[in-house]
């Protein structure tokens, strides 16, 4: 397997633990897979991830891409409820901030 599919491998694996924190809900884990994807993308990037692959490395690659996507539509799907529900805490609690500011003495 060539070095670049190995990080398009890697990237894979940290979105599978993405979805599977985000199925837990548990967030701090989902951020710290997150944060592992981003890091082998990057790596990826700098070891120039468009490296030529042949026939079966971009049939592969292409599988990859696909499970990432998908992990991330569910992620999303997921996670979107939530994001909501938080996007509803901050702007009530901006809105008493600002009534609590208006009748301060």
């Amino acid at each position: 397997m060539s070095e670049n599919l190995k990080y398009y491998e890697s990237v894979a694996l940290a979105s599978a633990a993405m979805l599977e924190a985000a199925r837990r809900s548990d967030w701090d884990a989902m951020v710290a897979a997150e944060k592992r994807c981003a890091e082998i993308i990057s790596r990826l990037r700098a070891a120039g991830g468009e490296a030529s692959l042949g026939a079966q490395g971009r049939q592969r690659k292409a599988e990859i891409i696909r499970c990432v996507l998908a992990n991330d539509a569910e992620i999303r799907r997921l996670v979107d409820p939530r994001m909501r529900e938080l996007e509803g805490v901050l702007s009530a609690h901006v809105a008493q901030r600002r009534v609590d500011h208006a009748y301060r003495p």
